[in-house]
């Protein structure tokens, strides 16, 4: 019997739609079991397989777009998450609003991502972060004025590999990298490159001098992933992180908590004769989520880390733990709706000021994971806000472990901005709040003296009119100047409220030197550091003569050549 064209014509489209629909089913099954197994880069590039086909469905546009996400590669993330938005917007979670802004910002495009971030709003208004957005619309306008405090260089110790997580260690730095040293080594297929190890180079504290790149003791050295290291004062004890063999009850675990086996911290102590012992896992470790990055209080007998334990706030939570006199921990305790959002705070570093500093991609930032800087104090925190450290330390890439010596004002972070060397590359930077920059023919002015504010007070006094006098002569003798105004306030009172008199005080003090002097304003910068920088012990709840707090009420002048 013959066919008829019309049957002939049927059978054939059946045919050609099964050639083409079973081959995407086969790439969908494999992609996704690469995609659990944490293989992003191997399950990008089946998905893609799919996606060139003109295949479209909600699993494709999510886990393509989150497999980029959970990369870092926000600019990639971002064209999946705009096809998940254009064809399933209905049918996606609200995190997924916050993840295509979080991109978008990574592309400039801060209007859009605001528009999504208003999406997010409606979607899930009890959200920290939804809050956060609500209470801060001129984020960026926020972020401008604590930018430019900070210079930057790209360190010569970078390789086109992964290079991050610094820490001091006495006259030397130590870091993580995926650099490979022989042809043995394992992948890991999340990224395919090879497993972290330690490094270590001798480091210059005054002027950030680095030497050669040596491979670090082989006790920490595994098959595994090794990174973000902390070392007591005395260099006989460190705390690490280390990847877990174990990837725990994947059955359990949301989808973003599906993207990597778990981490633990290890403690190893270093013996008389200078040996360190095998390294133990914390008491406090799970085989079934994350404890990682840890930092050490200034006294040493607090550990902090970031964790996704259950009981947390968001993906990933900052907590503290004591450290008893005998070596053993108390209970981790999360640190709070202060600090922690349902995004990712991670990273935590102490300085001798006792400024937390931290990454997150819950706050408010430029895109990606942001450094922020946290006041911690005894009592409750419901006074201190969390502040963005600004450009150029912040940008719309990832921006992460910051460590800094407050001595020198110069220390390290991390990040993965397009214009590295590498995946993730070591940043170092100068705190320029107290340094003075000039040129050669100001090589004798270093006598510009702080001014002094009363308690609670912006006016400018009569002895603070003497030396600003100076400053107006020196501007009119050396028209090749600029002078950053900085000012600053005590301890006492809130951290909100003390931002806002640092920077009363900075317009004071700018506003006395343009209608005094005759000084043209865009010759002059101001800035208001709050309560951030003080120059003496006068914390909150420390005991300070009112000549101590005194010398936190100040303005101070950066000379910068023109």
């Amino acid at each position: 019997m013959k066919l008829s064209l019309k049957s002939f014509l049927l059978i054939f489209i059946c045919l050609l739609f099964n050639y083409m629909v079973f081959p995407q089913k086969r790439l969908m099954k494999e992609a996704k079991k690469q995609y659990t197994m944490y293989e992003y880069k191997n399950a990008q590039e089946t998905y893609l397989k799919v996606a060139e086909k003109g295949y479209k469905s909600l699993e494709l546009f999510k886990n393509l777009g989150n497999s980029y996400y959970f990369n870092a590669q926000f600019v990639e993330a971002s064209k999946w998450y705009k096809e998940l938005m254009t064809h399933y917007e209905n049918e996606i979670d609200a995190e997924y609003y916050y993840r295509y802004a979080q991109t978008l910002k990574s592309k400039g495009n801060y209007e859009l991502a605001d528009y999504y971030m208003d999406k997010f709003v409606e979607a899930s208004p009890n959200d920290k972060r939804a809050q956060l957005f609500i209470e801060g619309r001129d984020y960026l306008k926020t972020i401008e004025k604590h930018s430019g405090k900070y210079q930057i260089k790209n360190i010569d110790i970078n390789t086109s590999y992964t290079d991050f997580g610094t820490a001091f260690y006495g006259d030397s730095l130590v870091f993580s990298s995926s650099r490979k040293d022989n042809s043995s080594q394992k992948i890991d297929e999340w990224n395919k490159e090879a497993y972290l190890d330690f490094f270590i180079t001798s480091y210059n504290s005054t002027n950030n001098a680095l030497g050669e790149v040596e491979k670090w003791n082989p006790v920490f050295n595994t098959k595994f992933h090794e990174s973000t290291p902390v070392f007591t004062k005395d260099k006989q004890t460190v705390y690490f992180t280390r990847s877990n063999t174990n990837y725990g009850h994947l059955e359990n675990a949301n989808d973003y908590k599906v993207r990597t086996n778990k981490l633990k911290v290890y403690r190893s102590i270093r013996d008389e004769e200078g040996k360190w012992s095998a390294p133990e896992e914390l008491p406090f470790n799970n085989d079934n989520y994350s404890v990682a990055h840890p930092a050490l209080n200034v006294s040493e007998d607090k550990l902090y880390f970031s964790s996704d334990m259950e009981g947390g706030v968001g993906d990933s939570d900052l907590y503290e733990v004591t450290i008893n006199e005998d070596g053993s921990f108390g209970t981790p305790q999360n640190l709070g709706n202060a600090i922690n959002t349902k995004g990712r705070e991670t990273f935590p570093f102490i300085c001798k000021d006792n400024n937390l500093y931290f990454a997150s991609d819950g706050h408010l930032g430029l895109g990606g994971l942001d450094i922020y800087v946290f006041k911690l104090k005894e009592a409750s925190d419901s006074e201190y806000e969390v502040s963005n450290l600004g450009k150029p330390i912040n940008s719309p890439s990832d921006d992460f472990a910051f460590i800094i010596n407050t001595t020198t004002k110069r220390g390290f972070f991390s990040s993965n901005r397009p214009e590295g060397k590498g995946k993730d590359d070591i940043y170092a930077f100068v705190d320029e709040s107290m340094l003075l920059k000039v040129g050669n023919d100001l090589a004798n002015i270093l006598n510009l003296k702080s001014i002094y504010f009363d308690l609670d007070k912006s006016f400018i006094r009569q002895d603070a009119e003497i030396e600003l006098d100076k400053v107006i002569e020196i501007m009119k003798t050396h028209p090749n100047i600029k002078i950053d105004i900085r000012s600053h306030t005590d301890s006492r009172a809130s951290f909100k409220y003390n931002i806002k008199l640092s920077e009363r005080r900075a317009e004071s003090t700018l506003n006395y030197i343009v209608k005094k002097g005759g000084i043209s304003r865009s010759r002059l910068l101001s800035s208001g550091y709050g309560e951030i920088q003080l120059l003496n012990k006068c914390a909150d709840g420390v005991a300070c003569s009112e000549a101590a707090h005194q010398l936190n009420r100040r303005s101070e002048f950066i000379i910068i050549e023109q």
